[in-house]
């Protein structure tokens, strides 16, 4: 595990998706760019509800990613259903769309939003752009 911590400015947040790209630099592009995408609204939320610094923390195994965003601003993030004209409160909905798994810690003034993403192998592609065989992480091939 890897993990930075953020003071309560907005400048944090560029400087968060910047450490998760660099922490997760051997995954595929694809999965990389949702997690930095659910790194920015969640260290967001952090900074807007919460008005707290945070802690970004990114675990990388073959298998998966976990990712958490923790805050000191206590309290229970929550799932909305915003309509087409809010400006606001998409996060979770963006984090419950993009993760394969997400879910809230919360213990004393602590709150920990947190998500996985599975590491699936990189695929080629035909030139119809159907999905062929998973390609080796080797350089070896028959």
């Amino acid at each position: 595990m890897t993990s930075a911590h953020y003071p309560l400015h907005p400048a944090s947040v560029s400087k968060a998706r910047a450490f998760v790209a660099h922490a997760l630099d051997p995954v595929p592009e694809e999965l990389r760019d949702c997690a930095v995408l659910v790194t920015s609204e969640l260290a967001t939320n952090a900074i807007t509800h919460a008005h707290s610094a945070f802690t970004v923390s990114v675990t990388l195994t073959a298998e998966h990613v976990h990712l958490a965003v923790t805050d000191e601003g206590g309290g229970m993030p929550r799932l909305r259903h915003t309509g087409p004209t809010q400006a606001h409160g998409r996060g979770l909905l963006i984090v419950s769309s993009l993760a394969d798994r997400w879910g809230v810690d919360a213990q004393n003034a602590t709150t920990s939003v947190w998500c996985t993403f599975a590491v699936r192998p990189r695929a080629t592609f035909d030139a119809s752009g159907s999905q062929g065989v998973p390609v080796p992480d080797s350089d070896e091939r028959s």
